[in-house]
């Protein structure tokens, strides 16, 4: 099976039972489209500015994929209270420890989007990767945008679990390596706990 990796953010004010609420028929909607794992992470910082609050990572069959979404996939939107940001389809580019295929894990996550320059996104993977030999990392995995460039506005992706206290330490240097090959556009980086999920089994956990 071929899979593509959609990454949906989402903005609230809503306290956690209430957004939860709102998203689950959401999400079930799309979960009878043929997703095969969606895994929900929520901001531990509501508060910041600089990265999301929700992040959903959506497992797809390719040509499930193709036929949700014929014509790609809208650049945002919104659901009452909530906003949302389709970051776009990825594939896996690399992993250690991470498996998409199974339910939520309850480490902390660091999750960063960005934006390479012109020709610098191999350079960057490079020192991403060697960022991620950090001891605090317990697990990780690199997400490429998909080659039909269904959103452009980021193309890569990282997910990063973090041993405990380890988290802040990994934002930094996430930051730190990945800022001389990435655009204007900021870098969106938060930690994050897997808060809900749902399979083909169409429970959440």
């Amino acid at each position: 099976m071929s899979s593509l990796v959609q990454f949906v953010c989402f903005t609230t004010v809503l306290p956690q039972p209430e957004f939860l609420l709102a998203w689950e028929p959401f999400a079930s909607a799309f979960l009878s489209r043929g997703i095969e794992r969606i895994v929900l992470s929520e901001n531990t910082e509501r508060s910041t500015e600089a990265s999301f609050d929700y992040v959903s990572r959506n497992l797809w069959d390719e040509s499930r994929f193709e036929r949700a979404f014929p014509h790609g996939v809208r650049g945002s939107g919104g659901l009452g209270p909530i906003s949302v940001l389709q970051a776009g389809g990825f594939r896996l580019a690399e992993s250690a420890g991470v498996d998409l295929a199974t339910g939520q894990r309850h480490e902390s996550k660091v999750i960063v989007f960005l934006m390479t320059r012109m020709g610098q996104r191999e350079l960057a993977r490079g020192s991403v990767r060697a960022a991620l030999q950090h001891p605090g990392v317990s697990a990780s995995a690199i997400f490429l945008k998909d080659g039909d460039a269904r959103t452009d506005r980021f193309d890569m992706v990282i997910e990063v679990y973090c041993r405990d206290g380890a988290s802040d330490e990994i934002v930094d240097t996430l930051r730190n390596v990945t800022a001389t090959h990435v655009t204007a556009a900021p870098v969106i980086v938060g930690t994050y706990l897997e808060v809900a999920e749902m399979g083909v089994e169409a429970k959440r956990a």
